[in-house]
């Protein structure tokens, strides 16, 4: 096991996501250290998946670039190589929170298939891109991040209503980028030919969530995605967001979030399920005690559930 003393500021908070935990109330270094600890002792604890080879969960890995986005593809190495090949039981697409890095949920799917077993014999192709810099971080799109701040401090309603309504600056660059890392991941996925989009999961977590869910809306009507998973989200464009969702009725989503979240409060969660359920959507909705994090056991294994569904 490493020793959590000689990693860097964030190579800890990664091995913390990796382990499901949160690192937004860390003060210091030393607080970083022991929550990766605490995340080292979480997966050491984690019972091994069942595979039929010691590489089957985690397949090849060939890192490249997608619609501009510098990416972590893993894969079946016939997929990935471009040799041929059935194709892919499912693609994932994953994108990672505001100023985190595409490595944060690149370990995923072995944690997932020590609770489902399916998913450690699957022929899943995994995309994990990293979002560009931006004057917030790195970030799929930019908003007013002190507005939001405001109006979360302040419990201003008004101002709240405005902000989901309001499109964010880079939003359409964003979805173009998107439909383009979809149309290639498909790609990988059907050995050359695109894969359906009914193979494809969008998942994220934080701002890669509201950016996942915005993808899967802005695919074409009648032509759905397999699912979203929608890690501590919250609603953008919500109005754009009720009118999409009429050509994308019974589209799956699973939704966690944590009763303590202090950077996307709950509340936030509870308007994307209104939202989702007034509007046709099957969405479920797993609150975990934490802040904003993966969440417990628990929600790891609902999770892993909700994947093996979309085989």
């Amino acid at each position: 096991m490493e020793d959590v003393s000689s990693l860097s500021i964030s190579a800890l908070k990664a091995l913390i996501q990796k382990g499901g935990l949160s690192f937004e109330d860390c003060i210091d270094k030393d607080d970083l250290r022991a929550r990766a600890k605490e995340a080292q002792d979480r997966l050491a604890s984690a019972p091994p998946p069942t595979t039929t080879s010691s590489s089957a969960t985690t397949g090849q890995r060939a890192d490249r670039v997608l619609a501009g986005y510098p990416c972590i593809i893993k894969g079946p190495p016939e997929l990935l190589d471009g040799s041929g090949g059935p194709p892919a039981d499912l693609v994932l697409v994953c994108l990672h929170g505001l100023g985190a890095s595409n490595t944060d949920f690149a370990d995923i799917l072995p944690l997932l298939a020590s609770n489902e077993p399916a998913l450690g014999t699957a022929r899943i192709v995994q995309v994990y891109p990293q979002a560009p810099q931006t004057p917030i971080g790195a970030a799929w799109w930019t908003f007013d991040v002190m507005k939001f701040m405001q109006a979360a401090m302040q419990q201003d309603q008004a101002l709240m209503a405005q902000l989901i309504r309001d499109k964010p600056e880079g939003l359409d660059e964003c979805r173009t980028s998107m439909s383009q890392l979809l149309d290639e991941a498909r790609k990988l996925g059907g050995g050359g030919a695109p894969i359906g989009l009914s193979k494809v999961l969008m998942a994220g977590f934080s701002l890669g969530a509201i950016t996942a869910l915005d993808t899967a809306l802005n695919c074409p009507a009648g032509d759905s995605v397999a699912g979203v998973l929608f890690m501590n989200g919250a609603p953008i464009v919500v109005d754009e967001w009720a009118a999409r969702l009429k050509g994308h009725q019974g589209l799956r989503v699973l939704q966690t979030g944590g009763q303590m979240d202090m950077t996307l409060p709950l509340t936030a969660s509870h308007w994307v399920k209104d939202l989702l359920d007034k509007n046709g959507a099957k969405a479920e909705l797993k609150v975990h005690m934490g802040g904003h994090e993966i969440g417990p056991a628990d929600v790891v294994k609902t999770i892993a559930a909700f994947v093996r569904s979309m085989l």
